[in-house]
């Protein structure tokens, strides 16, 4: 299965959205079934929104329970993004930045996250500079 990067960022920002910590500092977690029903991630399948939560996990981008059973996923939960998470979803935040990113990204047919970070991180320069300027 194709890791999708669309999917990294609109995840992300899905979870940005959703997970809060309460003023009883609990974490509101969202459950795979929500996940799958927000707005923004329709146009994903579940079964890619549930391998990007996987591989997000597996990056410690963010804090999930995955249950697996007889080779299969069974039960995702996602608690929170974690400190990597946020810095990775801060640098690709900006649409405009993101547009770049995925330009370069689809050219060249390198689509991992950490090419994602080293992309972003030629940009970034140039747009700060602008900003600046």
């Amino acid at each position: 299965m194709k890791l999708d990067i669309s999917c990294i960022r609109d995840l992300l920002l899905c979870f940005e959205d959703c997970l809060i910590l309460t003023d009883e500092l609990e974490y509101k977690s969202i459950d795979l079934y929500e996940i799958c029903q927000t707005e923004n991630l329709q146009q994903y399948s579940r079964s890619q929104i549930a391998y990007t939560i996987c591989k997000l996990e597996e990056a410690d981008f963010i804090n999930a329970y995955v249950q697996y059973g007889n080779n299969s996923i069974s039960y995702i939960v996602v608690s929170s993004i974690t400190f990597a998470g946020h810095q990775f979803l801060d640098t690709i935040r900006p649409e405009s930045v993101w547009s770049k990113i995925h330009s370069i990204s689809e050219k060249t047919g390198l689509k991992s996250i950490s090419t994602i970070m080293d992309i972003a991180e030629i940009i970034l320069p140039d747009t700060i500079k602008s900003a600046i300027t």
